[in-house]
């Protein structure tokens, strides 16, 4: 538990964003800066009232002022409240912890570090959120006990800290004064000069070299927004030990050099691309070892791209359906260029997750690839067979396993049906059947356990399934204008399931997808057909339910057998009879014939 009230000197980035968090987690927090308009600003935000004389006596101190002056405001406050557990958040320690180690109240302080920041600075920038989930060094004053069993120095103020840290969303690391600021050194203060030079050298590019500027430069350059100021007291006060990081950086950038100016008779001589390579290599190296979220061991993650297109509420509803699908999101980037209709969001999840959040993504209509298999194309799995065979039960139950799309060919040509009624078209009227079939706006779904069909944003998922429907769908089946413009469709809609499909109906096999990976063509005898059929959209497969499906059954049949072949397996074509088996077994039955690489 926090010990309120907390009096928080300096009201910045890290103080105001400190404010605001132990304010949330209900503290009362008391702001204190040299400048009133800043203290002003952090109270404005919600980050605690501005500190008076007549305020309480903080039970809580954090300097949250620059490294320079940091020193000598601890041992103020130290004697200001000399009840009062005092921390820094400079983001040097070593002086400061030395400065303070001779003060009296030296037991009451411990100094700190947390890991979090942003490129821009002042309260206007500040996070609630900045350190959740961010190491947050703790250096006490004696430095880290010698191994002797003693407790380390200001071991109550340590606790303190540490407390402090946990509740904001940090992780505490003890860490010796002098080991952070190496550290510091390599992983924070080297890095912001490295970006600072490398945006420098942009101040002279062409105007026209820095529009084609893409996502690379502005992640290299992000933190060169920094406060010039504040980070030249930083580093300054590091100096050692960034010169020595950097130094490294210099080693290394002038062996890359060397080898590019041997390139100049041979742009690929061995030493130009082993000295490129060299160095790539060594970045791969490095990267690999960055500790992965939350501190934890490094991880790598898988990126799903997604096309988002810029439009208001669209990338709001990108994250929502992520949400519904059930992924987790481990980071988000986003890229967009000047005067493009669509921006791309690259979604980093676990990689056991990313195909799986992909296909989902596709199915409610997202344009998404997997990093690294924008070239590979999913398993491709046809089905035929007449009606009651059990095409679309077998298909769902395949497509839900192997986690594949499902195209309901049959579906396309009753929503034609439904969509000639709708418009007033006779359908003994084949050329204006033909043009309804071109002009249809149809919307399928192509999740197994979804199947909405809309035309012209009606749903009409129930209406197309109705027995007076079915007894008039062979009309526009049979049209073979229309089959053309469908299978058009249907083509396309198989040919752009990047992550596999299983496509099921009539003709899929021979002419839809003669080239599937998997072709099959299900069948079963005619009583078995009938039943299911009646069970289906009568809800009962007694004599009399039977009887009424009959016409709709084997009349559809016999009608779509004059302009389909479903009725015959074509060569290559694993026929499968369905009579006597259940739906699990001719699951695994189709199952088996998927390629090893494609389950």
């Amino acid at each position: 538990m926090i010990p309120s009230p907390v009096r928080i000197v300096g009201s910045g980035l890290l103080g105001a964003s400190l404010g605001l968090r132990l304010r949330q987690l209900g503290a009362r927090v008391q702001l204190e800066d040299a400048s009133p308009a800043s203290a002003a600003l952090a109270r404005d935000l919600g980050a605690g009232e501005i500190a008076t004389e007549d305020s309480p006596a903080p039970r809580l101190v954090v300097v949250a002022t620059p490294p320079d002056v940091s020193g000598d405001v601890v041992k103020a406050s130290l004697d200001r409240f000399p009840e009062a557990v005092v921390t820094d958040v400079a983001s040097v320690k070593a002086r400061i912890v030395g400065e303070v180690a001779g003060h009296p109240g030296a037991d009451r302080y411990a100094g700190s570090h947390p890991m979090a920041g942003r490129e821009r600075s002042g309260a206007i920038a500040a996070d609630a959120d900045l350190f959740v989930g961010r190491p947050w060094v703790i250096t006490p004053v004696g430095g880290l006990p010698e191994g002797d069993g003693r407790p380390p120095r200001g071991e109550e103020a340590v606790r303190a800290v540490q407390r402090l840290a946990l509740a904001v969303g940090s992780l505490p690391v003890v860490m010796d004064a002098a080991a952070h600021d190496t550290a510091a050194a390599v992983v924070s203060h080297m890095p912001q000069l490295i970006a600072s030079l490398v945006a420098g050298e942009l101040r002279s590019a062409p105007a026209q070299a820095l529009e084609l500027a893409g996502q690379g430069l502005r992640d290299v350059t992000r933190i060169a927004h920094s406060d010039s100021r504040l980070w030249a007291a930083i580093i300054a006060e590091n100096a050692p030990a960034v010169a020595a990081s950097l130094r490294g950086v210099a080693k290394n950038l002038d062996a890359l050099i060397a080898a590019l100016d041997g390139g100049e008779e041979d742009p690929f001589a061995p030493g130009v691309l082993a000295g490129v390579s060299s160095a790539i290599r060594r970045g791969n190296d490095g990267v690999a070892r960055i500790p992965g979220k939350h501190g934890g061991a490094p991880r790598r993650y898988a990126g799903v791209f997604v096309l988002v297109p810029d439009e208001p509420g669209r990338l709001g509803r990108l994250l929502t359906e992520v949400g519904q699908i059930g992924v987790n999101i481990e980071d988000l980037q986003l890229e967009h260029s000047l005067n493009q209709k669509v921006g791309r969001a690259m979604i980093s999840v676990l990689p056991g997750q990313a195909t799986r959040l992909a296909v989902a993504l596709e199915r409610r209509g997202w344009q998404a690839i997997v990093e690294g298999k924008e070239h590979e194309v999913g398993t491709v799995i046809a089905v035929d067979g007449p009606s009651g065979s059990g095409k679309s039960t077998v298909s769902r139950a395949v497509a839900r396993r192997l986690g594949l799309g499902y195209l309901d060919t049959g579906a396309m040509y009753r929503a034609l049906a439904w969509w000639c009624a709708h418009e007033g078209v006779d359908l003994d009227d084949r050329e204006a059947v033909a043009a309804a079939a071109a002009s249809m706006p149809l919307e399928m779904s192509l999740d197994p356990d979804d199947g909405r069909v809309c035309v012209a944003g009606v749903d009409v998922s129930r209406q197309i399934r109705t027995p007076g429907l079915s007894k008039v769908v062979s009309k526009v089946a049979t049209n073979l204008k229309v089959r053309e413009e469908l299978v058009r469709r249907q083509r396309a809609i198989v040919e752009g399931a990047r992550y596999g499909i299983v496509a099921e109906g009539r003709d899929i096999t021979t002419v839809v997808a003669p080239d599937a990976d998997v072709r099959v063509l299900l069948t079963a005898s005619k009583e078995a057909r009938l039943a299911r059929r009646a069970l289906e959209t009568r809800g009962s497969a007694d004599a009399a339910a039977v009887a009424a499906t009959r016409d709709e059954v084997l009349r559809r049949d016999a009608d779509d057998s004059a302009v389909a072949e479903f009725l015959t397996a074509a060569d290559g074509v694993t026929r499968i009879d369905s009579s006597a088996m259940g739906v699990e077994e001719v699951v695994e039955a189709v199952v088996s014939l998927v390629p090893e690489g494609g389950r």
